[in-house]
């Protein structure tokens, strides 16, 4: 499967990303970038993105460097790290393999806002169930 192929499936499957405006964008071997629209369901009441959102955007950039080769994966454990406030019209968020084991992939992801600001980074182990 090509990579534009597998943009439009992953896109699609996930009912998760498509209600909550989470987009996987592009990716290659140890990278991935996935955007998330700040509408308004993606605001804490002060005006900017919830951190669950802001997290998830994470989340799923660290997933899918694991599910791409075919593997399913599940998030084993994470931390957060909340820099700055997520405003704007637009977040990005971009992983990237820091280590690979048989089983368990540590990623570190990282939220960027509208002006190229990076407002939040994680780490992931995620756990390839295949």
């Amino acid at each position: 499967m090509n990579k534009e192929e597998y943009l439009n499936i992953a896109n699609e499957r996930s009912g998760f990303n498509k209600y909550n405006g989470i987009k996987i964008v592009d990716f290659d071997d140890e990278h991935c970038i996935v955007e998330g629209e700040l509408r308004n369901e993606a605001m804490n009441p002060w005006g900017m993105a919830h951190g669950g959102f802001v997290y998830s955007l994470c989340d799923v950039a660290a997933g899918v460097l694991v599910s791409r080769d075919e593997h399913k994966g599940v998030t084993l454990s994470s931390n957060m790290n909340f820099l700055h406030p997520s405003r704007g019209t637009k977040l990005r968020a971009e992983g990237r393999i820091v280590k690979k084991g048989r089983t368990i992939v540590l990623i570190e992801a990282s939220v960027f806002d509208d002006t190229g600001r990076m407002t939040a980074r994680g780490s992931f182990e995620i756990f390839a169930l295949e």
